[in-house]
Formats: structure tokens, sequence, C-alpha cells
């Protein structure tokens, strides 16, 4: 997906409200990646743990949650776009019980729910939070003991990003604009960047990276989800049948890592 940009990037939540409408149409609909890639983090969640309270990070207007609800869980979500909020609540109106309660609006920094949860995502939340490691000890301390952590990271260096770039550079502007959308690719994977001062980020950007993260976090990857986001391609099929090569691959030439991780157990 290709969001048209400024050249001067506002701030995340200026960005997402003015966005917030068109990515949310693009997310709903069956076919784009968006609403897959929430669909599969659903079925990768509900592999590896029995329904209960869920809290997603970034829910936008709520398609992971509403994926979970169907699944059986109490799902509960944050972002800081009031506009995907409102899209949320709206949405869940009829589906749950209490939608206002449910959505609210908050930064990843600043959570407005109590926990403990059983599971709590934040699925493309990553490359727009400065400091990982302090945004995942924040979230652990909402989580049940013997909870679980779902968050994805994008690959800068993946087959998107090689085909997007190619394609940007095919379609050259000798302007600010476009260099400016070369940069955001070149060192996040992403068209619109990230609104991330990158003097001071601590960021994973890998699946690598992010596994060495939650390890040192006292957290142990249970499954993981890799998805390449290549229309033209069948890679993203059938992602969880894939064989050892092909898992391979697809963790360092995908676009999307989602990992799922678990407390570990301490006791006797």
């Amino acid at each position: 997906m290709a969001l048209k940009l400024r050249s001067k990037m506002p701030s995340p939540i200026q960005f997402w409200n003015e966005k917030g409408e068109e990515f949310a149409r693009i997310a709903r609909d069956p076919g784009s990646f968006f609403a897959r890639r929430a669909a599969l983090v659903a079925e990768l969640v509900s592999n590896h743990i029995s329904p209960g309270r869920v809290l997603d990070i970034g829910c936008g207007a709520g398609q992971l949650c509403f994926d979970l609800a169907r699944r059986g869980f109490d799902v509960y979500g944050v972002d800081l776009s009031s506009v995907q909020i409102e899209m949320a609540i709206q949405t869940a109106r009829g589906r749950l019980s209490l939608p206002d309660k449910r959505f609210q609006v908050c930064t990843p920094q600043c959570l407005s729910f109590n926990g403990p949860f059983d599971v709590i995502t934040a699925i493309g939340v990553l490359p727009y939070v400065e400091d990982h490691s302090a945004f995942i000890k924040r979230a652990l301390s909402l989580l049940e003991p013997n909870g679980m952590f779902v968050a994805s990271c994008t690959n800068s260096l993946s087959l998107f990003t090689g085909l997007a770039v190619a394609r940007h550079m095919r379609a050259f502007q000798p302007d600010r604009a476009w260099f400016s959308v070369l940069a955001n690719l070149v060192r996040t994977g992403l068209w619109s960047g990230t609104c991330v001062d990158f003097r001071i980020a601590r960021q994973c950007g890998s699946a690598a990276a992010l596994d060495r993260l939650c390890e040192r976090l006292g957290l142990v990857i249970v499954g993981e989800l890799d998805l390449y986001n290549v229309t033209w391609s069948s890679f993203d099929r059938s992602p969880f049948e894939r064989g050892r090569i092909g898992r391979m691959l697809s963790r360092r030439l995908g676009w999307t890592h989602v990992g799922a991780y678990r407390k570990q157990f301490t006791g006797t």
C-alpha cells in the first residue's frame, strides 16, 4: 500500500488521523494484505493459547480484534488515531458488548487499560515506536504470568522493499517528496516512513533482532509468521505450511515478521 505523502512527515497522531479512513478501508477489504495478515495473526494466536482477555495495541479500526472475537476472545483495543477508534466503535456496535469501553484512544507509551491480559498484540506498531525495549516491558507489565505477547516488525531488507524501491526509481521525480519516500523505503521498508526520530531510536530491524530482545526480557518464542506482501506471487498462500527452507527464506526475505512469545516459567 502506498499512501500519498507530504515532503515533511507530520506527527504520528496527525498522520494516522489523516490517513485513518483510507487505511481502514484497505484493511477491511478481504483481499488486501492487511486483512489477510489480521486473519493469520488471529489463527497464530488461537493455535497457541485458549481464548481469554486480549489487548490489541495499535488496533486501528479493529480488524484483528474482530477476527479474535469470532474465535471467542474477549477483545480490547487502543490506538493513537481517534478517527480509527471511532470507526472501530461504530463497527463493534451490535457485535460486541460495551464497544465504547473496549476501544480507547491512547499512545503506545501510555496505555489506558489495566491488566492483566492473557494476550497482548502489537501488529504494525513497532516501526512507530522509538524504544522497543521500553515498549515491550510496558506491555509485559499488563500480561498474565503465563500470557502471550505477539508483535510484528518490518524487515527493510525484504523482497517487498526491493521491488518497491525499483518501482519508485522508475518513477523518478526531482523533488524532495520523491527522495523522502526513497529514504523511507531504504531505512524502514515502509512507503510512509515511521514518524520516528532515528537519532534516538532503539529498534529491532529483523526477526532475529526481535527474538533476541524478547529473550533478554524473559520471553520464549512459541510461534511465528512471516509474510512477503508480494501480490503477484503465491508466496503467502499457506504461510503456516512452509517447509524448513521456505520458513528460513521467508524469515529473512519476508516484509512482515510476527513473533508469538510467552513468559518463561520460573516456578518449581
